[in-house]
Formats: structure tokens, C-alpha cells, sequence
């Protein structure tokens, strides 16, 4: 690994999460608080974190509007994917990360981008970014209001399956009914 430090990749992600769809930087941040919940004092951690900062970033230029529909989010999502390898590859070469450590990144990347663990460094990046959206501060500044439930149901039926974690499987519940409580008062 390189001398690079979090705070060097969280100055460096901000500028380009910015650039991506409302609310990204925000739930990147979000994403790193779960990482280090689920992934505690694990020798790889800052690789985890270094891919829960940038695991969006190939929705860099695709959204410019203020908040967005689950449609548009389902219909642009493929080209986010796809733009994601070369999109972090060149983020991470600017930083000076070795080979084995883009490869390895991109590789927790593609997990979060297809919502889908094998490994345990891959489950503890899913769960981060399953959990970091059970929040009404997600919705509010990614979705827009006719969208909240759309979203709260499609994370209280499938993403409940994809956690793999014992920590995340606890807390799942706990913040989808909280989630819910908080739309219900907004709405």
C-alpha cells in the first residue's frame, strides 16, 4: 500500500463525487461510516474505505438534475457500472496505489455496483452501502418525494437479502423501521 492516507483519498473522492448524481458525496460518506462499523481494525480497511468513497463514481457526468426518479435510477445505472473500472482506475493511479490494489478495489467496486458478496471484504462494502441508504436524509437528497416509498420498499424486500454481515443483519431492521417511521412523517 501506498502513504497515502484517508484523508488524501477523501479530499481527492469529494472533488469527484461531486460531479456525480445529488447526494453521492454524502452517501459515500455514509457508506465509509459502515465500513468501519462492519469492517473494524481489518489490515485491509483502508482499501475498503478507499472503495466505499469512490464506489459511485462512474455516475461522474451522467446526472443533471436535482434529484431523480427510481426509473432513472434503474435506466442509468447500467452505464454507471460500466464506468466505473476505468473511472476508479484512473482515480487510484493518480494517488499512486499499486496494481494489486486497484485490482483489488475495482474488485469491491463491481460487488457494490452489483449488490452481490462473495468475499468477506466484498460483504462488509455491499453492507456499508445497503446500510448507509436506510436514512431519510438519502432520500431526501438523491429522490424526489413521490419516490420515498418506491425506494423504502424495494429496500425492505430484496437488499434485506443481500446482507451478509452479523452486525448489518442486525441492524438492517432496526433502520428500515426507522426509515419508515421518518417518511411517514414527512410524507
Amino acid at each position: 500500500m501506498s502513504n497515502i492516507t484517508e484523508s488524501q483519498i477523501r479530499n481527492e473522492a469529494e472533488r469527484h463525487l461531486l460531479l456525480c448524481r445529488p447526494g453521492d458525496w454524502n452517501h459515500a460518506q455514509r457508506v465509509v461510516f459502515w465500513v468501519k462499523e462492519l469492517g473494524g481494525d481489518r489490515e485491509d480497511i483502508l482499501l475498503i474505505i478507499t472503495a466505499g468513497y469512490i464506489h459511485d463514481i462512474g455516475w461522474e457526468g451522467l446526472v443533471t438534475k436535482e434529484k431523480i426518479t427510481l426509473d432513472e435510477l434503474l435506466e442509468l445505472e447500467d452505464s454507471a457500472n460500466k464506468n466505473s473500472k476505468s473511472f476508479a482506475t484512473n482515480f487510484l493511479k493518480d494517488l499512486h496505489f499499486s496494481s494489486e490494489n486497484i485490482d483489488t478495489i475495482n474488485r469491491l467496486i463491481r460487488a457494490a455496483d452489483k449488490h452481490q458478496s462473495s468475499q468477506e471484504d466484498e460483504a462488509i462494502i455491499v453492507d456499508a452501502d445497503s446500510l448507509s441508504k436506510l436514512t431519510i436524509d438519502h432520500l431526501k437528497e438523491k429522490f424526489e418525494k413521490s419516490e420515498w416509498m418506491k425506494m423504502y420498499d424495494l429496500w425492505a424486500g430484496k437488499f434485506l437479502e443481500r446482507v451478509k454481515t452479523e452486525k448489518a443483519k442486525s441492524l438492517y431492521p432496526k433502520l428500515l423501521a426507522e426509515l419508515k417511521d421518518s417518511i411517514e412523517k414527512e410524507l
